[in-house]
Protein backbone atom coordinates (compact mmCIF):
# COMPACT_ATOMS: atom_id res chain seq x y z
CA UNK A 1 0.00 0.00 0.00
CA UNK A 2 2.76 2.40 0.90
CA UNK A 3 4.47 1.47 -2.34
CA UNK A 4 1.39 2.54 -4.34
CA UNK A 5 1.27 5.88 -2.49
CA UNK A 6 4.91 6.55 -3.36
CA UNK A 7 4.21 5.84 -7.04
CA UNK A 8 1.19 8.20 -6.99
CA UNK A 9 3.21 10.93 -5.27
CA UNK A 10 6.06 10.66 -7.80
CA UNK A 11 3.57 10.76 -10.71
CA UNK A 12 1.89 13.85 -9.23
CA UNK A 13 5.20 15.66 -8.94
CA UNK A 14 6.10 14.73 -12.54
CA UNK A 15 2.75 16.01 -13.86
CA UNK A 16 3.13 19.24 -11.88
CA UNK A 17 6.63 19.82 -13.34
CA UNK A 18 5.41 19.05 -16.88
CA UNK A 19 2.46 21.43 -16.49
CA UNK A 20 4.78 24.20 -15.22
CA UNK A 21 7.05 23.80 -18.26
CA UNK A 22 4.13 23.84 -20.71
CA UNK A 23 2.57 26.86 -19.03
CA UNK A 24 5.85 28.77 -19.08
CA UNK A 25 6.19 28.06 -22.81
CA UNK A 26 2.65 29.26 -23.50
CA UNK A 27 3.32 32.40 -21.49
CA UNK A 28 6.13 33.29 -23.88
CA UNK A 29 3.96 32.72 -26.94
CA UNK A 30 0.67 34.33 -25.93
CA UNK A 31 0.90 38.14 -25.62
CA UNK A 32 -0.19 39.71 -22.38
CA UNK A 33 -3.17 42.03 -23.10
CA UNK A 34 -2.00 44.42 -20.40
CA UNK A 35 1.46 44.82 -21.96
CA UNK A 36 2.63 46.35 -25.27
CA UNK A 37 5.43 43.79 -25.56
CA UNK A 38 3.22 41.34 -27.46
CA UNK A 39 1.55 43.91 -29.76
CA UNK A 40 3.07 44.53 -33.20
CA UNK A 41 2.17 47.93 -34.65
CA UNK A 42 2.75 48.44 -38.38
CA UNK A 43 4.10 51.98 -38.97
CA UNK A 44 2.24 54.15 -41.49
CA UNK A 45 4.20 56.36 -43.89
CA UNK A 46 7.93 56.99 -44.27
CA UNK A 47 10.23 57.28 -41.26
CA UNK A 48 11.68 60.66 -40.28
CA UNK A 49 15.14 59.60 -41.48
CA UNK A 50 18.03 62.05 -41.35
CA UNK A 51 19.71 64.92 -43.20
CA UNK A 52 23.34 66.13 -43.17
CA UNK A 53 24.41 69.49 -44.63
CA UNK A 54 27.67 69.51 -46.62
CA UNK A 55 29.02 66.31 -45.01
CA UNK A 56 28.80 67.77 -41.52
CA UNK A 57 31.29 70.66 -41.81
CA UNK A 58 30.86 73.54 -39.34
CA UNK A 59 30.90 76.50 -41.77
CA UNK A 60 30.08 76.94 -45.48
CA UNK A 61 30.24 79.83 -47.96
CA UNK A 62 27.86 78.38 -50.57
CA UNK A 63 24.14 79.00 -49.93
CA UNK A 64 23.10 75.87 -51.87
CA UNK A 65 25.10 73.17 -50.06
CA UNK A 66 24.96 69.44 -50.74
CA UNK A 67 22.27 67.81 -48.62
CA UNK A 68 22.74 64.11 -47.82
CA UNK A 69 19.36 62.53 -47.08
CA UNK A 70 17.84 59.21 -46.01
CA UNK A 71 14.34 57.99 -45.21
CA UNK A 72 12.91 54.49 -45.47
CA UNK A 73 9.69 54.40 -47.52
CA UNK A 74 9.95 57.96 -48.91
CA UNK A 75 8.93 58.75 -52.50
CA UNK A 76 8.84 62.56 -52.20
CA UNK A 77 10.62 65.15 -50.06
CA UNK A 78 10.25 68.84 -49.19
CA UNK A 79 12.59 71.33 -47.47
CA UNK A 80 12.21 74.23 -45.05
CA UNK A 81 14.30 76.68 -43.06
CA UNK A 82 11.90 76.88 -40.11
CA UNK A 83 9.87 73.67 -40.23
CA UNK A 84 6.71 75.57 -41.17
CA UNK A 85 7.17 76.99 -44.69
CA UNK A 86 7.97 74.33 -47.26
CA UNK A 87 9.14 73.95 -50.85
CA UNK A 88 7.12 72.08 -53.46
CA UNK A 89 7.34 68.28 -53.28
CA UNK A 90 10.11 66.78 -55.40
CA UNK A 91 11.15 63.18 -56.05
CA UNK A 92 13.08 61.54 -53.22
CA UNK A 93 16.85 61.37 -53.63
CA UNK A 94 19.77 60.62 -51.31
CA UNK A 95 21.51 63.83 -52.44
CA UNK A 96 20.15 67.30 -53.24
CA UNK A 97 21.80 70.71 -53.72
CA UNK A 98 19.15 73.13 -54.97
CA UNK A 99 17.71 74.31 -51.66
CA UNK A 100 18.89 77.85 -50.91
CA UNK A 101 19.43 78.16 -47.17
CA UNK A 102 19.83 81.97 -47.09
CA UNK A 103 17.59 83.68 -49.68
CA UNK A 104 14.68 84.46 -47.36
CA UNK A 105 12.27 81.94 -48.93
CA UNK A 106 10.61 78.83 -47.44
CA UNK A 107 11.35 79.83 -43.86
CA UNK A 108 15.00 80.78 -44.40
CA UNK A 109 16.56 84.10 -43.36
CA UNK A 110 18.48 86.23 -45.84
CA UNK A 111 22.21 86.65 -45.25
CA UNK A 112 24.88 85.13 -43.02
CA UNK A 113 24.34 83.31 -39.75
CA UNK A 114 23.30 79.99 -38.25
CA UNK A 115 21.01 78.09 -40.63
CA UNK A 116 18.71 75.13 -40.04
CA UNK A 117 17.50 72.82 -42.81
CA UNK A 118 14.43 70.64 -42.23
CA UNK A 119 13.22 67.84 -44.50
CA UNK A 120 9.81 66.17 -44.62
CA UNK A 121 9.06 62.94 -46.49
CA UNK A 122 5.95 61.54 -48.20
CA UNK A 123 5.14 58.10 -49.61
CA UNK A 124 2.97 57.05 -52.59
CA UNK A 125 -0.20 57.09 -50.43
CA UNK A 126 0.51 60.70 -49.31
CA UNK A 127 1.43 59.58 -45.80
CA UNK A 128 3.90 62.02 -44.22
CA UNK A 129 6.85 61.40 -41.95
CA UNK A 130 6.02 62.28 -38.28
CA UNK A 131 5.61 66.05 -37.89
CA UNK A 132 6.93 65.95 -34.33
CA UNK A 133 10.13 64.17 -35.41
CA UNK A 134 11.26 66.19 -38.42
CA UNK A 135 14.78 65.44 -39.59
CA UNK A 136 17.02 68.54 -39.56
CA UNK A 137 20.62 69.74 -39.47
CA UNK A 138 22.25 73.08 -38.63
CA UNK A 139 25.24 74.87 -40.11
CA UNK A 140 26.94 78.28 -40.00
CA UNK A 141 26.78 80.23 -43.29
CA UNK A 142 29.19 83.03 -44.28
CA UNK A 143 27.84 85.11 -47.16
CA UNK A 144 30.45 86.30 -49.67
CA UNK A 145 30.40 89.49 -51.76
CA UNK A 146 28.32 89.25 -54.92
CA UNK A 147 30.52 89.22 -58.03
CA UNK A 148 28.38 87.86 -60.90
CA UNK A 149 24.89 86.62 -61.80
CA UNK A 150 23.77 83.91 -64.21
CA UNK A 151 20.44 82.65 -65.58
CA UNK A 152 19.84 78.93 -65.43
CA UNK A 153 19.59 77.46 -67.97
CA UNK A 154 21.58 79.82 -70.19
CA UNK A 155 20.03 78.27 -73.31
CA UNK A 156 16.78 76.38 -73.88
CA UNK A 157 14.90 74.97 -76.86
CA UNK A 158 11.14 74.43 -76.96
CA UNK A 159 8.29 74.72 -79.49
CA UNK A 160 6.04 77.70 -80.28
CA UNK A 161 3.50 78.29 -77.55
CA UNK A 162 5.57 76.28 -75.07
CA UNK A 163 6.98 77.63 -71.82
CA UNK A 164 10.06 77.19 -69.66
CA UNK A 165 11.17 78.13 -66.15
CA UNK A 166 14.32 80.26 -65.75
CA UNK A 167 16.08 80.99 -62.43
CA UNK A 168 18.66 83.67 -61.56
CA UNK A 169 21.70 82.75 -59.44
CA UNK A 170 24.39 84.92 -57.85
CA UNK A 171 28.05 84.03 -57.20
CA UNK A 172 31.04 85.43 -55.36
CA UNK A 173 34.53 85.66 -56.86
CA UNK A 174 35.25 81.99 -56.00
CA UNK A 175 31.91 80.84 -57.52
CA UNK A 176 30.25 80.11 -54.20
CA UNK A 177 26.55 80.77 -54.66
CA UNK A 178 25.34 83.96 -52.97
CA UNK A 179 21.65 84.60 -52.15
CA UNK A 180 19.85 87.32 -54.12
CA UNK A 181 17.04 89.56 -52.89
CA UNK A 182 14.00 88.71 -54.98
CA UNK A 183 12.62 92.26 -54.95
CA UNK A 184 15.75 93.62 -56.66
CA UNK A 185 15.59 91.34 -59.72
CA UNK A 186 14.02 92.54 -62.97
CA UNK A 187 13.56 90.56 -66.21
CA UNK A 188 13.11 91.78 -69.80
CA UNK A 189 12.60 90.11 -73.20
CA UNK A 190 13.86 91.24 -76.59
CA UNK A 191 11.56 93.19 -78.93
CA UNK A 192 8.49 92.39 -76.87
CA UNK A 193 8.41 88.85 -78.29
CA UNK A 194 6.94 86.13 -76.07
CA UNK A 195 5.66 86.56 -72.51
CA UNK A 196 7.40 86.78 -69.13
CA UNK A 197 5.54 85.94 -65.93
CA UNK A 198 6.29 87.54 -63.57
CA UNK A 199 8.82 90.22 -64.56
CA UNK A 200 10.46 90.40 -61.12
CA UNK A 201 11.75 87.78 -58.71
CA UNK A 202 14.23 84.92 -58.54
CA UNK A 203 12.46 82.88 -61.22
CA UNK A 204 10.20 83.54 -64.21
CA UNK A 205 8.34 81.53 -66.83
CA UNK A 206 8.87 82.45 -70.48
CA UNK A 207 6.09 81.52 -72.92
CA UNK A 208 7.23 81.32 -76.54
CA UNK A 209 5.42 83.25 -79.31
CA UNK A 210 3.64 81.62 -82.27
CA UNK A 211 6.56 82.33 -84.61
CA UNK A 212 9.78 80.21 -84.42
CA UNK A 213 13.20 81.82 -84.07
CA UNK A 214 15.94 82.76 -81.63
CA UNK A 215 14.86 84.88 -78.65
CA UNK A 216 16.68 86.50 -75.74
CA UNK A 217 15.77 87.30 -72.14
CA UNK A 218 17.80 89.41 -69.69
CA UNK A 219 17.89 89.63 -65.90
CA UNK A 220 19.17 92.63 -63.92
CA UNK A 221 20.24 92.80 -60.27
CA UNK A 222 21.39 96.24 -59.11
CA UNK A 223 24.09 97.13 -61.68
CA UNK A 224 24.65 93.56 -62.89
CA UNK A 225 23.00 92.06 -65.96
CA UNK A 226 23.02 88.67 -67.70
CA UNK A 227 21.14 86.96 -70.51
CA UNK A 228 19.85 83.62 -71.78
CA UNK A 229 19.07 82.35 -75.29
CA UNK A 230 15.79 80.69 -76.27
CA UNK A 231 15.39 78.68 -79.46
CA UNK A 232 11.73 78.54 -80.45
CA UNK A 233 11.03 75.69 -82.87
CA UNK A 234 8.09 74.65 -85.06
CA UNK A 235 5.35 72.79 -83.22
CA UNK A 236 5.72 69.04 -83.96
Amino acid sequence: MNHKKEIIAIASVFILILFSILFAGCENIIPNPSSNSGIFIIPIGPISGWIVVENGVKTIKDCTPVLSIFSEGAVYMSFSGDGENWTEWIGYSNSYEEFNIANGLYGTEFGSGAKCVYVCFKDEEDNLSPSDELAFDTIEYEMGELFSIKISPQEATFPVGGNYLFILHGYDLKLNEVPLESSKINWTKSCGVGELSPTTGLSITYTAPSIPGKRNITAYYNKLGTGAVINVTEDN
